[in-house]
């Protein structure tokens, strides 16, 4: 059956494991409705009792009993602040209040006739503060538990205060109407969390993790077939492996998620909750390790990136070379001996014969020292002949031309870039190409798949039975009054047996592949070390960078193997350590632990987070790697204590200033602006009547941060309140027919719909926001005209159609106030907010790098999983900020169309960044001390000079993206000019360097084959990737925020220098 695409959710999500939480939602629901149609309880609850059925769509028992537990505690939590609050500043009031009032009547106190101007002033300030402090949290913490608490903590200082206000007493026991509903709810949700398909965080960890696994093995699975397909051609596309990894990454929040709370589960199984936490870590690094595998397709393939330039139609010139496409981190030297040394490379290339490539290997090339010639090891560039100088000269003009034609014309803005594209497209003109990069890489992909395919396959099968094993190790079936018989030991022997023997499969193939497999790659470098053959020989061995290309993989694959041998062994160990089931309770839990740099599940719609909060990050660690302090630059450091405390005063005061705190303040003052009717007698009574109050929390709750988020919540709540008010109207109407509701056909009517209106809750993908707001109209609908119909109340909305019709309109006015205030000062946009995000994640990101080269310069011990886990956060930051910025189109502006192709180009950079730290760390952590310092001296890690260009690089980048200030037209990139300053070829050591750390100077197939010289290459073109990436990046911004600082000539005197 062919379903729309907006109906496929529905089977996608029909199973029985995805109707669990609906059916205990649905239930629960459906209590809450029973409980609040019995008169007696109805009449303790009060006259917001239809509050427990909108609390079961806001908070529903959908997730394991301690995520339940810990939610529904911090909204009680939050609700009885906001009550106490409540209480002090009716305290106040009173005292400022000139006549107290215990025996007026309701009929009176609801005409606003006992309303003073002193404590409407008082209780307005309360209202001020209240909802000033819950909606920092909600803006500071971002999504999480704290969210709907804080939602329900300024319902209740709305709702109170503005109802109290009428009174001409202190009516301390009002809030009690707010938080009575919502514990009946909570311990509801509690009970039917515990009895109805109780779900463990274990439980959901391990569903979590299969979901990451699963993706994993299919992974797998694409990498062996595309290693059987031909790599050089044009229909060549490794897009499934690539999805395949985000999937399963995409996993990793949630299972952090999971992961935050495995230290407070209650569970009966023979697992410990806390067992767990190292298969977490493995699963992490393998996602690291399936994308490392990726990265060999992105450097094979035809249409890799280049250095970003975009040619324009221009007139012909002279022709170039035809030459492969930029190469990706690992060929900071490919250059041949054609390109060096021949006294006409151009003439050369031209009458190169393709037959020589054709020849067997058996045709031998003569050995070369070091320090020699040799075709891959010739340290000295190439001294151009008069041809090949006059040709460059022509070149040259071509790609000034083509910088200058990057942008499109009548765009009105100028070249930017224009330097670095010279340099660069010079450096990929003369040293990074070879006009048979494709037989080449045809062959080195042929060797490659022969070495891989064995231990690929047993890989994949290492992941499915893992996975299998994730999904059924949770599972217990309640048979120990049976015992533990023979047969059950046996049967689990035989499972032990079962992973032993897989273990030892992987590990007999891991070791075949490390010592004689993967150095099938090196058959084409062989020939030049066989002395037997004459110095003659035509027989042309392929430059390094096609071994290279093949070590990433190789590297990669290793690194994979070998995590899939820790995750058996942990399988293994927890299989024979944990036989019998047992019950599990946390030990001195602390549940309330939570800062804003915890991984949690976050929900990607969600427009409250701080750009400048990366979470997953520890601000002190950050700060341990090497983060520059900030200095005052208008004071030095305190030096006493009244220096300190003015000190601490006025960065207290300076914070009001943040982001979180403007938003709160200006949702505040909104929300005192919108309750002055409420104060005022001409106009209280009319506003208590019509329940303006729903107006007011609702412009409160939809005004964001930023002006495309509240323009979609405005456009988003109205259709979503239109919608959720038919629905309840319809509802109200079948239960209740022509008469003032029927308890019985109201609990009737819910059993029958609870079920599809929570499936949709909890599964239909649409905007969360607008989820929300049908379902908590539709039970304010139901809930608010039974009230009316049931209870003695002091003024009543009506019923059925009239509820739902006022509560659009209160609505519709809340959400226009909402919006129009956001454009008054200060007001910030999601532009901002992107911009200012990608800068944060730039400075992090060299905080991270710095750390990485630390490492390997000192090597003193770290946990490596911490900056694993921190350049996952940034990612994950990214991939947020890359949701959030399709409200940007809810930001009108008439300055001009937002660039969101720019902003888009450099995430992506950035992310492709962090990716490329994770390997340098992992590089680095496995390289011996001499092989190290070795890789230091030659990427330039150790050059101060260097290391200060490439920080510089990082420091413009960030601080650009940060103010909008434009960038030097000349600054230190092109990086790789520099990095490349050394050509080393398969040389590990420079033959003028002083020091060679005990390493050969003379390359042997010995050195080629040894593991530390694999991963000695991988860091080198990890780290060309790196430098690469930053001077794309530094173009990227450049189109982003411009250039300053211009020298007339200084582009041709370049050219001239160069050439």
């Amino acid at each position: 059956m062919n379903l729309p695409q907006s109906l496929r959710w529905i089977p996608a999500n029909s199973t029985w494991s995805k109707w669990k939480p609906v059916i205990r939602s649905a239930l629960a629901a459906w209590i809450a409705v029973v409980v609040f149609i019995i008169p007696p309880i109805e009449n303790i609850l009060g006259q917001a009792a239809f509050l427990i059925i909108i609390a079961s769509f806001l908070s529903p028992p959908s997730d394991p009993f301690i995520a339940v537990l810990e939610r529904e505690i911090i909204v009680l939590i939050f609700v009885s602040l906001g009550w106490a609050w409540v209480c002090l500043g009716l305290m106040f009031a009173s005292l400022a209040r000139t006549q107290i009032l215990p025996d007026a009547s309701i009929r009176t106190i609801i005409t606003g006739e006992y309303i003073e101007a002193g404590p409407s002033v008082i209780i307005g300030v309360f209202i001020f503060i209240g909802s000033t402090f819950f909606l920092y949290i909600k803006a500071r913490l971002g999504p999480g538990p704290f969210l709907p608490a804080s939602v329900f903590g300024c319902i209740c200082v709305d709702i109170s205060l503005m109802t109290a206000v009428l009174f001409p007493y202190p009516y301390y026991k009002i809030g009690q109407m707010i938080i009575l509903p919502l514990a009946f709810h909570s311990a509801i949700s509690l009970v039917v969390s515990i009895l109805v398909f109780p779900q463990s965080v274990s439980a959901q960890f391990t569903t979590y993790m299969q979901g990451a696994v699963t993706p994993l093995a299919a992974a797998i699975s694409l990498h062996r077939s595309h290693l059987l397909e031909d790599v050089t051609s044009s229909a060549f596309s490794y897009k499934q492996i690539t999805d395949a990894a985000n999937k399963a990454e995409n996993t990793l929040p949630m299972l952090a998620a999971a992961a935050r709370l495995l230290k407070l589960d209650i569970v009966y199984t023979r697992l410990a909750p806390t067992d767990y936490n190292e298969m977490h870590g493995i699963v992490r690094k393998l996602m690291v390790r399936v994308h490392g595998m990726g990265v060999y397709f992105t450097l094979i393939h035809p249409t890799r990136e280049q250095f970003p330039v975009t040619p324009a139609v221009s007139h012909p010139a002279t022709p170039v070379h035809p030459r492969s496409p930029s190469p990706r981190p690992d060929r900071p030297s490919s250059v041949t001996t054609e390109e060096r040394h021949a006294p006409s490379a151009d003439k050369e290339i031209r009458h190169r014969k393709p037959s020589h490539h054709h020849q067997p290997l058996s045709f031998h090339a003569r050995s070369y020292p070091a320090n020699s010639t040799s075709p891959l090891h010739s340290p000295r560039p190439y001294k151009h002949s008069r041809s090949h100088h006059a040709h460059h000269t022509l070149l040259h003009s071509s790609l000034l031309h083509l910088a200058l034609s990057r942008v499109p014309k009548h765009s009105g803005e100028t070249a930017v870039g224009v330097f670095e594209s010279q340099k660069y497209l010079n450096l990929e003109a003369i040293h990074l190409s070879h006009p048979d990069s494709n037989f080449f890489t045809a062959r080195a992909n042929e060797l490659l798949s022969d070495s891989c395919q064995d231990l690929l396959s047993v890989c994949q099968e290492v992941l499915g039975i893992s996975g299998a094993w994730i999904g059924n190790v949770g599972g217990f079936s309640f048979d120990f009054l049976r015992g533990y018989n023979e047969d059950k030991a046996q049967n689990h022997r035989e499972e032990v047996q079962r992973y032993e023997d897989l273990l030892e499969k992987l590990m007999r193939e891991l070791d075949e592949f490390s010592t004689k497999k993967r150095l099938t790659v090196l058959d084409p470098y062989r020939p030049m070390f066989d002395r037997s053959d004459d110095t003659s020989s035509d027989y042309e061995v392929p430059p390094h960078r096609y071994l290279f290309h093949c070590y990433v993989y190789q590297y990669h694959l290793l690194q994979f193997a070998a995590l899939l041998q820790d995750m058996l062994k942990e399988i293994i160990r927890l299989e024979t350590q944990r036989e019998k089931p047992k019950l599990w309770l946390p030990s001195l839990p602390k549940l309330f632990t939570w800062r804003t740099w915890e991984p949690y599940e976050i929900n990607e719609q969600e427009d409250d987070e701080d750009p400048e909060t990366i979470p997953g990050i520890d601000p002190t660690w950050m700060t341990d790697l090497g983060k520059a302090v900030k200095r005052d630059p208008d004071a030095l450091p305190p030096r006493n204590g009244l220096e300190r405390a003015m000190n601490w005063i006025y960065r207290a005061v300076i914070s009001i200033g943040g982001g979180n705190m403007l938003f709160a303040l200006k949702a505040a003052t909104l929300t005192v602006i919108l309750a002055i009717p409420s104060f005022l007698k001409t106009s209280a009574e009319f506003a208590y009547a019509n329940k303006f109050v729903w107006a007011v929390f609702m412009a409160q709750l939809t005004l964001a941060r930023f002006r495309g988020d509240t323009t979609f919540g405005v456009i988003a709540r109205i259709i979503s309140t239109f919608a959720g008010g038919l629905i309840g109207t319809v509802i109200w109407y079948i239960s209740a027919g022509n008469g003032r509701g029927n308890p019985y056909g109201l609990a009737a009517v819910c059993a029958v719909c609870y079920p599809s209106f929570f499936f949709a809750r909890l599964y239909w993908p649409i905007a969360p926001m607008t989820n929300l707001i049908i379902w908590v109209t539709t039970a304010l609908v139901v809930g608010y005209s039974y009230d009316d119909t049931h209870l003695t109340v002091s003024s009543s909305p009506g019923w059925g159609i009239d509820v739902a019709w006022r509560r659009f309109v209160l609505v519709t006015v809340g959400v226009l106030a909402a919006g129009i205030f956001s454009h008054f000062p200060p007001s910030t946009t999601i532009r901002s907010y992107q911009r200012r995000t990608l800068a944060t994640t730039s400075a992090e990101l060299g905080s991270i790098y710095c750390s990485v080269v630390s490492y390997a310069n000192s090597h003193v011990e770290k946990d490596s999983t911490i900056t694993v886990r921190s350049l996952l956060a940034i990612r994950s930051k990214l991939k947020r900020s890359l949701v959030l910025k399709e409200n940007v189109i809810y930001e009108f502006s008439l300055r001009g169309k937002w660039p969101a192709e720019r902003y888009l180009k450099i995430l992506e950079i950035q992310t492709q960044i962090a990716y490329e730290l994770c390997y340098l760390m992992s590089v680095v952590h496995d390289l011996e001390p001499a092989w190290a310092h070795a890789f230091l001296r030659r990427t330039r890690m150790l050059d101060s000079d260097f290391q200060g260009d490439v920080l510089a690089v990082i420091s413009l980048v960030s601080n650009a993206l940060h103010t909008g200030s434009p960038l030097p037209q000349i600054t230190p990139c092109p990086l790789l000019d520099r990095f490349m300053l050394r050509h080393h070829g398969l040389n590990v050591v420079h033959e003028e360097s002083e020091d060679d750390y005990g390493l050969p100077r003379t390359l042997t197939v010995e050195t080629l084959e040894n593991l530390q010289y694999l991963t000695f290459c991988v860091g080198v073109s990890t780290t060309f990737g790196i430098i690469t990436r930053l001077d794309r990046l530094m173009v990227a911004v450049k189109e982003l925020v411009g250039e300053q600082y211009h020298i007339d000539g200084m582009g041709m005197s370049v050219m001239t220098t160069e050439v």
